[in-house]
């Protein structure tokens, strides 16, 4: 499968955790951003005749795409339409929405574009805990954009949480997801905040302001796994869970090592073995689209074949689908029986036979905590077949 990526950088307040490239939303350059990614659209389907064509999803995310008015919008979809992009016909449009850009109007002028899944990023419900992250939102702006968008029942809609925040509790954690999964929703993400020392959120940490207890994430993630599962909500990889047939296919092609574009500043590509991605910074990218998107400009990463074997254990175990022996012995590989007898052992692992042979391995009970020490191990005592 392949999947087109497009980066909208622009947020109203970059929030206290954030260290992705982002910049603060000015109307001034929204139709200069546009005018710039058909540009490098243009360009990447030059070099590339056919490829896009061929797409079956698109995902615009950021920052926040949804501060970006419908006329910028539509100018960007059209210039896909122009390179041979059916929107009408891919398998699935998403797009990421914040609170407080969630309006009647920008909802409808998504759907109009053939936006069909809505990723709302609320994070928590608590009101101090927007305020320690650095939200804009309110938690009753949360709430209302939520319903808007729930308004609209030909749309998919998915809620973001975040755990492990500042002095946030078990209990506070667990009352957001129920209060979330108390919405009809189809799909739900939840992540474990990861402090970059950059971030406004970082320095207050390193300076004593505010604290983390990393031993509160174990109990936050299983709760919250156990609480969506009573409600109906399955576990397909280790921080999204979705309603039977709601998963979110552009994300499964990363996960699956499907090819994808990306466009905008730093969004990453795969293609053809290829790992790149334009300059990050905006300035940078406007300079690089502006002389015709040089490749010798792109950050490229050439995947050898012990990158691809480390991609294929980190990107299977992260799904519920699991590692499949069977496609690691196409790949020339094998993992010797006792390289996870010890997982198995202790409960981490699970073995799915398939006609009476070893077929799957896939995470269980704790092993979903220690997924990174498990995938190391395993890699580490992968053997060429005989």
């Amino acid at each position: 499968m392949f999947g087109i990526y497009l980066h909208i950088p622009f947020c109203k307040k970059i929030c206290d955790y954030c260290d992705f490239r982002v910049i603060s939303a000015n109307e001034r350059l929204f139709g200069e951003y546009s005018d710039l990614i058909c540009q490098e659209i243009e360009f990447f389907n030059f070099r590339h005749p056919g490829l896009l064509k061929t797409a079956e999803t698109l995902y615009l995310g950021g920052g926040t795409p949804s501060v970006l008015p419908g006329d910028n919008l539509r100018q960007i979809f059209a210039c896909l339409e122009s390179v041979g992009v059916a929107i009408g016909n891919l398998r699935e449009v998403s797009m990421e929405f914040n609170p407080e850009s969630t309006t009647p109007q920008s909802i409808e002028n998504a759907m109009d574009l053939g936006v069909k899944r809505f990723s709302l990023g609320l994070q928590t419900f608590d009101p101090e805990m927007l305020r320690r992250i650095g939200r804009s939102h309110s938690v009753e702006a949360g709430k209302q954009a939520l319903e808007q968008l729930l308004k609209y029942p030909e749309i998919q809609v998915s809620g973001d949480l975040m755990f492990n925040l500042p002095e946030q509790t078990v209990e506070g954690f667990l009352r957001d997801v129920d209060c979330l999964s108390d919405y009809p929703l189809n799909h739900i993400s939840f992540y474990g905040l990861t402090v970059n020392p950059r971030s406004i959120l970082g320095q207050k940490v390193e300076k004593g302001i505010f604290h983390l207890d990393e031993d509160l994430y174990e109990p936050m993630y299983a709760g919250g796994v156990e609480l969506l599962e009573r409600k109906g909500f399955r576990r397909y990889e280790v921080s999204n869970f979705a309603k039977p047939g709601f998963e979110s296919a552009h994300n499964r092609n990363y996960w699956e090592r499907g090819e994808y574009a990306g466009f905008g500043p730093g969004a990453h590509s795969y293609v053809g073995n290829t790992r790149f991605y334009a300059p990050e910074m905006y300035p940078r990218w406007r300079e690089y689209v502006r002389e015709n998107c040089p490749e010798n400009l792109l950050t490229k990463d050439s995947l050898t074949e012990e990158d691809v074997l480390m991609e294929f254990f980190w990107l299977s175990l992260r799904q519920a689908s699991g590692l499949d022996l069977r496609q690691l012995e196409k790949m020339g590989k094998r993992l010797p029986e006792k390289s996870y007898s010890k997982w198995l052992d202790k409960g981490f692992l699970t073995l799915e036979p398939s006609d009476g042979k070893p077929s799957k391995l896939t995470l269980s009970g704790r092993g979903w905590i220690f997924m990174d020490d498990i995938v190391t191990d395993l890699a580490e005592k992968c053997s060429n077949l005989e």
